[in-house]
């Protein structure tokens, strides 16, 4: 029995003016990798559970607490992905 395709996302556009991390500083490099693996899971995430078409701005969203953090700046954009993506679904 195979299962049918998933219905494909709308487009969707996401400014982040600002990300607050309490934490040790990144270096370039690692700021590059959690912004590519931020973006990808993210991505990942709409295309499986589509988020709701919204206008306008938010002015503030609190993202659920991340798990236990690691020093892999990977890890850590596909936490901060997932967590952001719960906190838009729950709207």
């Amino acid at each position: 029995m195979s299962r049918a395709p998933a219905p494909a996302a709308a487009p969707l556009t996401l400014s982040i003016e600002r990300l607050r991390l309490d934490g040790p500083a990144l270096s370039p490099l690692q700021t590059q990798q959690l912004q590519r693996a931020f973006a990808a899971e993210l991505t990942r995430l709409h295309r499986i559970e589509p988020l709701a078409p919204r206008s306008g701005a938010l002015a503030s969203l609190q993202a659920p607490p991340l798990g236990a953090a690691t020093g892999d700046p990977v890890r850590l954009g596909v936490e901060l992905a997932r967590g952001l993506h719960r906190a838009l679904v729950r709207g």
